[in-house]
Order: structure tokens, then sequence, then C-alpha cells
């Protein structure tokens, strides 16, 4: 069903990481239906087409752009800022949601695996950074996708405990330095929310449900429910909020992590 727009975000532009699924473009959806024009970025192009349509069906009328880029590169997001101030004629807010890393016990990684672990969930937001702020000239916000990781050790997790806890610091860090210029940058820690990453976890039950035990909400989540957090943190409502990092995990940060978490 159609949600009716408010159109608080009509006249400013969003571009959005990892925009062709899961929290991207649960955020696009979000950012379009109030107003904003978005520009949608990921590797896989069929896959932003379609998630274009989805946005347009929700809301007739939506302005959406959509270029194929991976958001590790900085030539890359370069390109598709350059096309979203080329369409226009400014950027105001970026979602950016894209993170990987590589699993394993710290042990049984080498150094350089361990590192790409940590790159994968870091890099893309700085790049992000790097690239954005000098296109945003009236300043702008920032959300970054991090984890429940972020602050609860998980065995087997180690590169993605400490990329993700990098990035909620790099958020602290870039709210500092640049807050003087007008750029906010903040932070939504997920717990397990039904995306396509999560789909080993959802096809266990014994794993759903030692997550479900330290839920005390009692479920698991659903994009929606992280984008809403996103959009907030995007908007004109948080305007004096920068540099905070949110768990939005029903809960499950005031129990922990199961351990040892098996998902093979």
């Amino acid at each position: 069903m159609t949600t009716q727009s408010t159109a608080v975000l009509t006249g400013k532009v969003a571009l959005v990481t990892g925009g062709a699924g899961g929290f991207g473009l649960a955020s696009a959806l979000l950012l379009a239906r109030d107003g904003a024009a978005v520009t949608l970025t990921g590797r896989n192009v069929d896959s932003l087409a379609a998630a274009q349509a989805r946005i347009e069906r929700d809301t007739p009328g939506a302005r959406i752009t959509i270029q194929a880029g991976d958001s590790n590169r900085d030539e890359d997001l370069r390109a598709v800022v350059a096309t979203t101030i080329g369409n226009y004629g400014r950027l105001d807010i970026v979602a950016a949601t894209v993170g990987n890393t590589v699993p394993g016990l710290l042990t049984d990684l080498t150094g350089d695996q361990f590192m790409q672990g940590v790159s994968l969930s870091l890099r893309p937001a700085f790049v992000a950074i790097r690239e954005c702020v000098p296109a945003m000239h009236d300043g702008g916000a920032f959300a970054f996708i991090s984890s429940t990781a972020a602050v609860m050790p998980f065995i087997g997790l180690g590169a993605y405990c400490a990329g993700k806890a990098a990035l909620d610091h790099l958020a602290r860090a870039a709210a500092n330095e640049l807050g003087s210029r007008g750029y906010r940058f903040n932070v939504i820690r997920p717990g397990v929310v039904r995306t396509g990453a999560t789909v080993q976890i959802f096809s266990n039950p014994p794993v759903v449900n030692s997550f479900l035990e330290r839920v005390p909400l009692g479920r698991l989540g659903e994009p929606d429910e992280v984008a809403q957090a996103i959009r907030y943190l995007l908007g004109p409502e948080s305007r004096w909020t920068t540099g905070q990092s949110f768990a939005v995990d029903g809960g499950n940060e005031l129990r922990g992590a199961p351990m040892p978490m098996d998902i093979g």
C-alpha cells in the first residue's frame, strides 16, 4: 500500500549506496515518499533497475536515478556523485548502507584477510565522506549502517566487529571535524534483520531461536524498521543530532550476542 508523502524533503537530493535492496532500498523508498530526488548506486544494474521500478510504483512521480558502481572504489562513487549533480544540481543527504567482511576466527585469518574484512565495513563510509562532502556546498547529512557487532563481540566475526566499531568512530571523527561547516554524521546499529545478507540466519531455526532468546521484544527485524531511523537521521527532524550511533535491534544489545554462533 502506498503511503501519502509528507513532502518534508521536497527540494532535497539523496544518494543511497547499496540501493538495490535491503536497508538501501527501504531507505530510498522513504526518502522518495517524502519528496527527495534519489540516486541509487550498487554493483548490479539489473537489481538497481528493479529497485527503481519498485520506488516509482510506490511513489508515482518520484525522481529516481540509477548508476552502477562499487562503493569501495573512489572513482566509481565520484562518477555517481557527478551524475547526481548533473541531474539535480545538488546533493544534500547520503545513506551509505554498503558493508561486508571476511569471516573466520582471528587466529585463522591472515593479516591481509583481517584487514580486508575491516576495510569492507569501513572503506565505503570513508569513500562516501571523501567524495560527497566536496559536492555538498550547503552542508548535509550522512547516515551509515553499522551493526550491533560494533559493541558486542561475535565469535568468528572479529574483523567485522573491528570494522563496524571503527565505522562508528569514523562518524564521530567526521562529525567533530566537519560539524562547523554544516555536515552531520550519524550511525545506525541494526540487530538481525531480514535482508539478502541474512538468508543463512533466517533459514536456520536454531540460530534464529538463539537470537530470539536475546531480543527483549521477541522478534527479529525488517528493513523498513531500520530505514525509519535512517530517514530520521537524514531529515530536518534530527538537525541538532550528530556524531551518534543508535541501536535498532529489538533490545538485543541489552542481552548480548549468542556465543558461539554457527551460521554455516
